[in-house]
């Protein structure tokens, strides 16, 4: 693989471009983490509103109808929900493992089976999610050769 980086002090947004012969499954994880860099999700703590990085977040849970953006150590309510966050998050490297929760596959330290044919998702914080069995074949095509 050659990489080229130029840079240019006239540039007024950083553009990247792949070339390619096939667009296989690494060069597909890549574009998701290079989609991360450039988004940001709002997040609420108390009266403050914070710009998140979407590389900062490692899951999004909906609990009582409110949504939440969980980073490694600060929890930050969202305003908007899961339905209208997923197709962007998808793009980016996320990853929908329940009803109630998408999760940042960049945080996924390995899965373990449990019984009722569900996973339990560690991440790389030492939290644990469950990845419900409806979830399971859709996260594994995404992951794309990833140990599932």
């Amino acid at each position: 693989m050659k990489l080229t980086i130029q840079e240019d002090g006239s540039v007024r947004e950083t553009e990247i471009t792949i070339r390619c012969a096939c667009l296989d499954q690494r060069l597909q994880k890549l574009v998701g983490q290079i989609r991360q860099y450039g988004f940001c999700l709002t997040g609420y703590q108390e009266s403050r509103q914070f710009q998140l990085p979407l590389e900062t977040i490692c899951y999004l849970e909906s609990i009582d109808g409110k949504t939440f953006l969980y980073q490694e150590k600060e929890v930050y309510a969202c305003h908007e929900t899961l339905a209208a966050l997923e197709p962007q998050l998808i793009r980016s490297g996320f990853a929908r493992i329940s009803k109630s929760c998408i999760l940042n596959i960049a945080f996924l330290d390995y899965v373990e089976p449990l019984f009722n044919h569900r996973l339990k998702a560690m991440l790389k914080n030492g939290e644990s999610l469950i990845i419900n069995r409806n979830y399971i074949e859709p996260l594994r095509r995404q992951l794309k050769g990833d140990s599932v």
